[in-house]
C-alpha cells in the first residue's frame, strides 16, 4: 500500500503521498540475480522517491485517496493530467518490482555485454527456467497455454514486446474481463475473464486507460464502414440502413466500454532499469533475468476466475 503523511496547511489538514514501500527490497542492498544496489536503487528507489515528490506537488487532498482512484477519477481531465501522470508512473512501478524477487545467479559482466549481444541468433529451446507450471501454478500455466498456445510463445512475445520499447514505458500480462450487464455485476462477487493478452504502454499509460485510443479507432472503423454502407445502399433504403446500422454500433460501443484489463504482471522497459547492470547493449539479458526472476505465486494471485474451465492438465 502506499503510505502517507500529513501536515497542517492553513487551518486545513493536508496529507502527502510517502514513497512506497515494499517489503523484499532494501536501500543500499541488491536483488540477487538482477540488480546490483546501484541497479536496483536507479530501477526502483530513486524513481519512486522522484514520482513520489513530484504528484505531491500537484495533489492537495484531505482524506486517503488510493492511486488508483487518482487514475480513474482525473483520467478524463487534461487540467489534471499531472496528478493522473506521476499517479501512473508510481503504479506502474510498483506494480512490476513487486513479482520480481531475483534468481540464483550471478549478475553478468556489463563489461561482457557488447554490441555482438544484439546479432546472436535467439537459443531455441522448449523449456526456460522458472515457468510457472515448474514453480506449481497451474492455474496460470493453463491460462497462459489457453490464451498464446504454449509457454515458449508467451515468453517470446512477452520478452519481444518489451524490447520493442524504445525508451520508458511497461509491457503487461492483463486478464481481460468483460462485464455482460449491470445487473450480472452486482448480482455476483466474482470477477471474471476470457482471456490473457499483452500489450505495452509507454511513458505514464496504465491497463486502466489503454482501451480509450483502441475505443476511438473502433468508433473510427465503424464510422468508415457506416459510410461505405452508405454509398453502397440504394437512396430509398439509406435512411433505415443508417438507423438499424446506428443500433447495432451503440450495443457494440457499449460492450467495447464495459471491457477493462486487469494486470497480472509488469515489465519495466526504462533504460533507468537495466542500463547500469547491463549497459547500452545489455537490454536482452536484463529481460532473460527478469523471466528469471518473476514469482509465478504473486502473478497467480492476481488471476480472476475463468469463465469456463480450460481442461488443459
Amino acid at each position: 500500500m502506499f503510505a502517507r503523511h500529513g501536515s497542517l496547511v492553513r487551518g486545513q489538514f493536508v496529507r502527502s503521498y510517502i514513497a512506497p514501500v515494499l517489503d523484499h527490497l532494501s536501500q543500499g542492498a541488491a536483488l540477487p540475480g538482477l540488480f546490483s544496489s546501484k541497479g536496483l536503487d536507479n530501477a526502483w528507489f530513486a524513481r519512486a522517491e522522484a514520482y513520489t515528490k513530484k504528484l505531491n506537488s500537484f495533489t492537495n487532498f484531505s482524506e486517503e485517496i488510493p492511486l488508483e482512484t487518482l487514475i480513474y477519477e482525473n483520467a478524463q481531465s487534461s487540467v489534471k493530467r499531472h496528478i493522473v501522470n506521476y499517479a501512473s508512473l508510481l503504479f506502474n512501478l510498483r506494480f512490476a518490482l513487486s513479482s520480481l524477487r531475483g534468481c540464483q545467479k550471478d549478475l553478468p559482466n556489463i563489461n561482457e555485454i557488447t554490441s555482438k549481444e544484439l546479432l546472436k541468433t535467439p537459443e531455441l529451446t522448449l523449456k526456460y527456467a522458472n515457468e510457472p507450471l515448474e514453480t506449481g501454478n497451474k492455474n496460470l500455466h493453463n491460462a497462459i497455454v489457453s490464451s498464446f498456445g504454449s509457454i515458449v510463445e508467451f515468453r517470446s512475445l512477452l520478452l519481444n514486446s518489451n524490447l520493442s520499447i524504445s525508451g520508458d514505458g511497461f509491457t503487461w500480462l492483463v486478464a481481460r474481463r468483460h462485464a455482460i450487464g449491470d445487473s450480472d455485476m452486482q448480482s455476483s462477487s466474482k470477477v471474471e475473464f476470457d482471456k490473457l493478452f499483452i500489450l505495452n504502454t509507454y511513458n505514464a499509460g496504465t491497463p486502466f486507460n489503454f482501451n480509450k485510443s483502441g475505443h476511438m479507432d473502433s468508433l473510427r472503423l465503424q464510422y468508415l464502414k457506416r459510410m461505405e454502407s452508405i454509398e453502397e445502399e440504394p437512396v430509398e433504403n439509406s435512411e433505415s440502413s443508417v438507423q438499424n446500422k446506428s443500433i447495432e454500433e451503440a450495443k457494440q460501443t457499449e460492450a467495447y466500454k464495459k471491457t477493462s484489463y486487469i494486470p497480472l504482471l509488469a515489465i519495466d522497459a526504462s533504460p533507468k532499469a537495466w542500463l547500469h547492470d547491463y549497459g547500452i547493449f545489455g537490454k536482452q539479458k536484463y529481460l532473460d533475468r527478469v523471466w528469471e526472476s518473476i514469482e509465478w505465486d504473486v502473478v497467480e494471485s492476481r488471476l480472476p476466475e475463468k469463465t469456463v474451465s480450460y481442461g488443459l492438465y
